[in-house]
């Protein structure tokens, strides 16, 4: 039995003005929850700035890698030590000012993944990645190393060569900072990957959604599944011009006191060694002597049998049939088997008639007509087998067909639910408003 204050309570509840049901706050709200849908203009304003902050960062970082290859061929033949010391002073405050753009680049990055949401504090993985970025610029050649060299033994020296002489040999500081280029080559291809098509903001935004990180290893994955051979050959070309060079640097104290063999002063040479390396041929017609050399043919052999071994895999799947090509290739077949059906089929009424007729008139001998009757045959055997694949391949081309309407069938039947489901949850909607508003 209700009391009066319960019947007074539901008198005012009922007599209050009930809101429509579009206009309740949703079970799932983003706002509500604390956090807010990103706005794509903001996010791609600042996505476009952080990209030309990249630039900017590339073309610094390709001025300083030009001057530094122009500086080891000065270092290596010991020449113009004045035009060297310039380039020296160009190079490192063009490396202050790529020191600058890196903090800024980090910056901006950091400000575009903000608008987006994400919330960052303490020491990240960006902050880890500029400091790797820092050491690396600034392990260039600097002019005040100009003078500096260092001597070492080398016990891997071949030939007439006394102690003396090995005691001479020697590595300036300039050339092995020169090295540091190879880890350079990763600032441009992330300054490409982040220009490609697979990598901006709307690409970041749709992996968002499908729970999946629009990272750099994300781009190449894409780019692999749609280039897979200007990928792969692009690599196998960095490979080679890249550990050349660094080659070249690695074997140059050799070079300076024996050039009769094992000439790693041409470029070529260098190359050519990673490329016979790199693929397992190994001629050893060139061959590394000094332990930096060996420690880079290592990573070569390593690096090298992965893009020698992606490419087959890339050219065995590029050598699969679609689903369409396949059917193509049926298709094809079938007309093909058709038409030598008919070709036999004809030579077999031919060879008939021309025995019948011949038997009537008595123009053939017993032998000229024991030899059509086994061509007859012959042919006769031979449009049996050719029935047969033809059977066989009109059975496959239904039985795709078959597949693909069920799979055709399957997505309507999807399609139908997902219409009866949004009806259903229309109806309880209707329900739940009727239910309020008595």
């Amino acid at each position: 039995m209700q009391t009066q204050p319960d019947q007074e309570r539901l008198n005012t509840q009922a007599n209050q003005p009930q809101e429509p049901i579009q206009n309740k706050t949703p079970f799932f709200d983003l706002e509500s929850s604390g956090d807010s849908l990103e706005d794509g203009r903001v996010t791609n304003l600042y996505f476009q700035r952080f990209r030309m902050l990249d630039l900017s960062f590339f073309v610094f970082n390709l001025i300083g890698t030009g001057l530094t290859v122009i500086t080891l061929e000065l270092i290596h033949y010991d020449q113009q030590q004045e035009a060297r010391l310039v380039i020296l002073w160009v190079i490192f405050i063009s490396n202050l000012i790529l020191m600058g753009l890196a903090l800024v680049r980090n910056q901006a990055k950091l400000k575009w993944r903000e608008s987006k949401g994400d919330v960052y504090s303490g020491f990240t993985k960006e902050h880890v990645e500029l400091l790797m970025e820092i050491i690396i610029i600034a392990a260039s050649p600097l002019p005040f190393l100009d003078s500096i060299s260092f001597y070492f033994t080398n016990n891997f020296v071949e030939g007439d060569v006394n102690h003396t002489q090995i005691l001479q040999v020697y590595y300036y500081a300039n050339e092995l900072l020169c090295l540091t280029l190879a880890f350079r080559v990763i600032f441009f291809i992330r300054t490409t990957l982040l220009n490609s098509y697979w990598h901006s903001n709307r690409t970041d935004r749709v992996c968002s959604l499908y729970a999946s990180q629009a990272d750099y290893m994300f781009t190449i994955k894409s780019l692999m599944r749609n280039q897979p051979f200007t990928v792969n050959y692009s690599a196998m070309i960095l490979l080679i011009f890249v550990f050349g060079y660094c080659l070249r640097i690695c074997e140059s104290p050799l070079n300076r006191i024996d050039v009769s063999s094992n000439d790693f002063s041409s470029y070529a040479n260098s190359m050519w060694c990673v490329i016979v390396t790199s693929t397992t041929l190994g001629y050893g017609d060139y061959y590394t002597r000094t332990l930096l050399g060996r420690l880079v043919m290592s990573v070569v052999c390593i690096l090298g049998n992965f893009v020698v071994s992606s490419m087959i895999v890339i050219i065995t799947n590029e050598s699969y049939l679609t689903t369409l090509e396949n059917k193509v290739v049926i298709l094809i077949d079938r007309l093909s088997l058709k038409k030598q059906m008919q070709q036999e089929a004809a030579m077999i009424i031919t060879i008939f008639g021309r025995m019948h007729y011949a038997k009537r008139h008595l123009d053939l001998t017993e032998d000229e007509f024991t030899d059509m009757s086994k061509k007859m045959k012959k042919y006769a055997i031979q449009l049996k087998l050719t029935t047969r694949k033809y059977v066989a391949a009109r059975a496959l081309g239904s039985q795709l067909e078959e597949i693909n309407s069920g799979f055709n069938s399957l997505k309507e039947n999807l399609k139908q639910t997902s219409q009866l489901q949004e009806e259903l949850i229309k109806a309880n909607e209707n329900l739940i408003y009727k239910i309020d508003n008595k």
